[in-house]
Protein backbone atom coordinates (compact mmCIF):
# COMPACT_ATOMS: atom_id res chain seq x y z
CA UNK A 1 0.00 0.00 0.00
CA UNK A 2 1.26 3.53 -0.78
CA UNK A 3 1.73 5.65 2.05
CA UNK A 4 0.58 9.66 2.94
CA UNK A 5 3.23 11.66 5.15
CA UNK A 6 1.37 13.17 8.08
CA UNK A 7 3.55 15.58 9.56
CA UNK A 8 3.17 17.50 12.94
CA UNK A 9 5.46 20.24 14.13
CA UNK A 10 6.42 21.19 17.33
CA UNK A 11 9.08 24.12 18.89
CA UNK A 12 10.53 20.90 20.66
CA UNK A 13 11.35 18.76 17.09
CA UNK A 14 11.67 21.32 14.42
CA UNK A 15 11.70 25.04 15.83
CA UNK A 16 11.88 27.70 13.76
CA UNK A 17 14.98 30.28 14.32
CA UNK A 18 14.99 33.82 12.77
CA UNK A 19 18.56 35.11 12.72
CA UNK A 20 17.21 38.71 12.84
CA UNK A 21 14.52 38.70 15.01
CA UNK A 22 11.35 40.47 14.00
CA UNK A 23 13.40 42.64 11.84
CA UNK A 24 12.26 43.13 8.00
CA UNK A 25 13.30 45.80 5.65
CA UNK A 26 9.83 44.77 3.72
CA UNK A 27 6.82 45.16 5.38
CA UNK A 28 4.39 43.32 3.39
CA UNK A 29 0.69 43.35 4.42
CA UNK A 30 0.83 39.59 3.89
CA UNK A 31 2.83 39.30 7.40
CA UNK A 32 3.72 42.52 9.26
CA UNK A 33 6.70 40.40 10.69
CA UNK A 34 3.81 38.60 12.72
CA UNK A 35 5.77 35.11 11.73
CA UNK A 36 9.35 36.26 12.66
CA UNK A 37 7.57 37.19 16.10
CA UNK A 38 7.14 33.60 16.63
CA UNK A 39 10.42 31.93 15.52
CA UNK A 40 13.65 31.60 18.09
CA UNK A 41 15.36 34.79 18.19
CA UNK A 42 18.84 33.95 17.83
CA UNK A 43 21.74 36.23 16.78
CA UNK A 44 23.77 34.86 13.79
CA UNK A 45 27.07 34.80 16.40
CA UNK A 46 24.87 32.35 18.67
CA UNK A 47 23.32 30.29 16.01
CA UNK A 48 25.73 27.12 16.11
CA UNK A 49 25.49 27.24 20.22
CA UNK A 50 22.09 27.34 19.74
CA UNK A 51 22.07 24.21 17.46
CA UNK A 52 23.95 21.94 19.68
CA UNK A 53 21.69 22.66 22.68
CA UNK A 54 18.43 22.07 21.13
CA UNK A 55 20.06 18.97 19.60
CA UNK A 56 20.79 18.16 22.95
CA UNK A 57 16.84 18.51 24.04
CA UNK A 58 15.54 16.17 21.25
CA UNK A 59 15.10 18.80 18.57
CA UNK A 60 15.25 16.82 15.32
CA UNK A 61 16.17 19.51 12.66
CA UNK A 62 15.58 23.50 12.47
CA UNK A 63 14.40 26.08 10.24
CA UNK A 64 16.65 28.92 9.16
CA UNK A 65 14.70 31.79 8.57
CA UNK A 66 14.76 35.59 9.37
CA UNK A 67 13.18 39.10 7.19
CA UNK A 68 15.13 40.14 4.05
CA UNK A 69 17.36 43.11 4.10
CA UNK A 70 17.45 45.88 1.53
CA UNK A 71 18.48 43.46 -1.15
CA UNK A 72 15.70 40.71 -0.33
CA UNK A 73 18.43 38.43 1.16
CA UNK A 74 18.50 36.76 4.45
CA UNK A 75 21.50 37.72 5.61
CA UNK A 76 22.90 34.78 6.82
CA UNK A 77 26.58 33.31 6.88
CA UNK A 78 26.32 29.79 5.92
CA UNK A 79 29.79 28.88 6.60
CA UNK A 80 27.95 28.64 10.26
CA UNK A 81 25.05 26.03 8.66
CA UNK A 82 27.84 23.97 6.99
CA UNK A 83 29.58 23.26 10.64
CA UNK A 84 26.07 22.55 12.28
CA UNK A 85 26.04 19.98 9.59
CA UNK A 86 28.77 18.64 10.24
CA UNK A 87 28.97 19.04 14.08
CA UNK A 88 25.26 17.55 14.28
CA UNK A 89 22.76 15.16 13.07
CA UNK A 90 20.10 18.00 12.56
CA UNK A 91 18.07 18.30 9.88
CA UNK A 92 18.03 22.41 7.98
CA UNK A 93 15.83 23.97 6.14
CA UNK A 94 17.00 26.75 4.45
CA UNK A 95 14.86 30.32 3.77
CA UNK A 96 17.29 32.34 1.65
CA UNK A 97 15.43 34.90 -0.14
CA UNK A 98 16.63 36.64 -3.05
CA UNK A 99 20.53 35.42 -3.80
CA UNK A 100 23.27 35.11 -6.64
CA UNK A 101 24.87 32.49 -8.39
CA UNK A 102 27.72 32.92 -5.52
CA UNK A 103 25.06 32.59 -2.86
CA UNK A 104 23.69 29.32 -4.01
CA UNK A 105 27.49 27.74 -4.28
CA UNK A 106 27.81 28.85 -0.60
CA UNK A 107 24.61 26.93 -0.02
CA UNK A 108 25.06 23.70 -1.56
CA UNK A 109 28.29 23.59 0.31
CA UNK A 110 27.02 24.10 3.58
CA UNK A 111 25.18 21.03 2.84
CA UNK A 112 21.68 22.06 4.46
CA UNK A 113 19.00 19.08 3.51
CA UNK A 114 16.83 21.68 1.58
CA UNK A 115 16.05 25.30 0.54
CA UNK A 116 11.96 26.63 0.79
CA UNK A 117 11.82 29.26 -2.05
CA UNK A 118 8.64 31.31 -1.57
CA UNK A 119 7.71 32.04 -5.32
CA UNK A 120 5.26 34.12 -6.47
CA UNK A 121 4.48 34.55 -10.67
CA UNK A 122 2.31 37.96 -10.54
CA UNK A 123 4.07 40.90 -10.68
CA UNK A 124 1.21 43.03 -9.70
CA UNK A 125 0.90 40.95 -6.60
CA UNK A 126 4.79 41.27 -5.69
CA UNK A 127 4.38 45.39 -5.88
CA UNK A 128 1.11 45.22 -4.42
CA UNK A 129 0.57 43.03 -1.78
CA UNK A 130 4.65 42.30 -0.78
CA UNK A 131 5.56 45.89 -1.07
CA UNK A 132 8.66 44.40 -2.99
CA UNK A 133 10.81 45.94 -6.02
CA UNK A 134 11.51 42.40 -7.27
CA UNK A 135 9.72 40.87 -10.35
CA UNK A 136 8.82 37.22 -11.23
CA UNK A 137 12.23 36.95 -12.91
CA UNK A 138 14.05 37.54 -9.76
CA UNK A 139 11.65 34.66 -8.50
CA UNK A 140 12.88 32.43 -11.24
CA UNK A 141 16.88 33.40 -10.93
CA UNK A 142 16.70 31.98 -7.52
CA UNK A 143 15.57 28.67 -8.89
CA UNK A 144 17.58 28.26 -11.71
CA UNK A 145 20.89 29.16 -9.42
CA UNK A 146 19.65 26.53 -7.03
CA UNK A 147 19.01 23.62 -8.95
CA UNK A 148 22.04 24.63 -11.10
CA UNK A 149 24.16 23.62 -7.79
CA UNK A 150 21.97 20.44 -7.25
CA UNK A 151 20.89 21.84 -3.84
CA UNK A 152 17.49 20.20 -3.14
CA UNK A 153 14.92 23.40 -3.43
CA UNK A 154 10.82 23.33 -3.01
CA UNK A 155 9.54 25.97 -4.24
CA UNK A 156 6.70 27.16 -2.01
CA UNK A 157 3.63 28.73 -3.73
CA UNK A 158 1.59 30.36 -1.72
CA UNK A 159 -2.24 29.91 -3.47
CA UNK A 160 -4.21 32.76 -2.84
CA UNK A 161 -1.58 35.25 -1.95
CA UNK A 162 -3.37 38.50 -3.80
CA UNK A 163 -6.27 39.08 -1.58
CA UNK A 164 -7.74 35.05 -1.76
CA UNK A 165 -7.70 35.28 -5.85
CA UNK A 166 -5.43 33.61 -7.87
CA UNK A 167 -3.81 35.63 -10.30
CA UNK A 168 0.08 34.49 -11.07
CA UNK A 169 -0.18 30.73 -9.52
CA UNK A 170 -0.45 29.48 -12.55
CA UNK A 171 2.03 31.13 -14.18
CA UNK A 172 4.20 29.65 -11.14
CA UNK A 173 3.80 26.14 -12.26
CA UNK A 174 4.42 27.19 -15.91
CA UNK A 175 7.85 28.14 -14.71
CA UNK A 176 8.72 25.37 -12.59
CA UNK A 177 8.31 22.78 -15.16
CA UNK A 178 11.38 24.73 -16.79
CA UNK A 179 13.42 23.27 -14.26
CA UNK A 180 14.63 19.59 -12.45
CA UNK A 181 12.16 19.92 -9.21
CA UNK A 182 11.46 16.49 -6.65
CA UNK A 183 8.82 18.88 -4.90
CA UNK A 184 6.60 21.52 -4.45
CA UNK A 185 4.81 22.64 -1.38
CA UNK A 186 1.01 24.65 -1.54
CA UNK A 187 0.07 27.22 0.76
CA UNK A 188 -2.89 28.86 1.37
CA UNK A 189 -2.90 32.58 2.08
CA UNK A 190 -3.67 32.56 5.67
CA UNK A 191 -5.81 36.44 7.04
CA UNK A 192 -3.87 38.14 9.21
CA UNK A 193 -2.99 41.65 9.15
CA UNK A 194 -4.10 41.88 5.58
CA UNK A 195 -7.92 42.19 7.20
CA UNK A 196 -7.46 45.61 8.09
CA UNK A 197 -6.48 46.97 4.90
CA UNK A 198 -7.91 44.87 2.17
CA UNK A 199 -10.71 42.88 1.70
CA UNK A 200 -9.90 38.77 1.72
CA UNK A 201 -12.44 36.57 -0.02
CA UNK A 202 -11.20 32.71 -0.94
CA UNK A 203 -12.26 31.52 -4.01
CA UNK A 204 -12.79 28.56 -3.06
CA UNK A 205 -12.97 26.83 -5.94
CA UNK A 206 -10.24 28.52 -8.00
CA UNK A 207 -8.75 27.23 -4.85
CA UNK A 208 -9.30 23.16 -4.99
CA UNK A 209 -8.96 23.71 -9.23
CA UNK A 210 -5.31 24.98 -9.03
CA UNK A 211 -4.51 21.74 -6.54
CA UNK A 212 -6.06 19.48 -8.49
CA UNK A 213 -4.14 21.23 -11.46
CA UNK A 214 -0.88 20.74 -9.93
CA UNK A 215 -1.04 17.45 -9.05
CA UNK A 216 -2.27 16.90 -12.82
CA UNK A 217 0.62 18.83 -14.40
CA UNK A 218 3.46 17.44 -11.89
CA UNK A 219 2.50 13.36 -11.28
CA UNK A 220 5.78 12.40 -10.72
CA UNK A 221 6.82 15.48 -7.90
CA UNK A 222 6.23 15.13 -4.02
CA UNK A 223 3.32 17.59 -3.37
CA UNK A 224 2.65 18.47 -0.14
CA UNK A 225 0.40 21.07 1.79
CA UNK A 226 2.45 22.79 4.24
CA UNK A 227 1.43 24.09 7.82
CA UNK A 228 0.50 27.42 6.23
CA UNK A 229 -2.92 27.48 5.43
CA UNK A 230 -6.35 28.69 6.98
CA UNK A 231 -8.92 25.27 8.24
CA UNK A 232 -11.13 26.11 5.42
CA UNK A 233 -13.47 22.67 5.11
CA UNK A 234 -14.14 22.71 1.62
CA UNK A 235 -10.51 22.28 1.26
CA UNK A 236 -10.12 18.94 3.26
CA UNK A 237 -11.37 17.38 0.19
CA UNK A 238 -8.54 17.75 -1.49
CA UNK A 239 -6.69 15.30 1.02
CA UNK A 240 -6.19 12.60 -1.30
CA UNK A 241 -4.00 14.75 -4.03
CA UNK A 242 -0.88 15.27 -1.80
CA UNK A 243 1.86 13.15 -0.58
CA UNK A 244 2.33 15.14 2.51
CA UNK A 245 0.01 17.27 4.51
CA UNK A 246 1.62 18.82 7.77
CA UNK A 247 -1.30 19.50 10.54
CA UNK A 248 -4.17 17.27 8.78
CA UNK A 249 -7.58 18.28 9.96
CA UNK A 250 -10.11 14.99 11.10
CA UNK A 251 -11.38 15.00 7.78
CA UNK A 252 -8.74 14.84 5.81
CA UNK A 253 -6.90 11.47 8.48
CA UNK A 254 -10.34 9.97 7.34
CA UNK A 255 -10.39 10.72 3.50
CA UNK A 256 -6.37 8.52 3.24
CA UNK A 257 -7.04 6.27 5.70
CA UNK A 258 -9.98 5.11 3.10
CA UNK A 259 -7.32 4.43 1.05
CA UNK A 260 -3.63 4.77 2.29
CA UNK A 261 -1.32 3.88 4.92
CA UNK A 262 -0.06 6.58 7.06
CA UNK A 263 3.09 7.66 7.97
CA UNK A 264 3.39 9.88 10.85
CA UNK A 265 6.32 12.40 11.03
CA UNK A 266 7.94 15.27 13.07
CA UNK A 267 9.66 17.59 10.42
CA UNK A 268 8.50 20.26 8.31
CA UNK A 269 6.77 19.67 5.03
CA UNK A 270 9.52 20.50 2.81
CA UNK A 271 11.37 17.19 4.38
CA UNK A 272 7.85 15.22 4.96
Amino acid sequence: MINKNLCYLSKESFPSISITGDKCYFSCIHCRQKYLKSMIHVEQKELYCKAIELEENGAKGILISGGLDKNGKVPIDYSVLKKIKEDTNLLINLHCGFINKSDARLIKESNVDSVSLDFVGSNETIKNILNMPFKVKDYENNLKFLTAENVNVIPHICVGLDQGKIVGEYNSLKILKKYPINSITLLVLIKNEMEKTKSVNYDIESIKNFFIYTRKEFPKVKLSLGCMRPRIKELDETALLFDSIVNPTKNMIKLIRNEYGIVIQEICCSLC
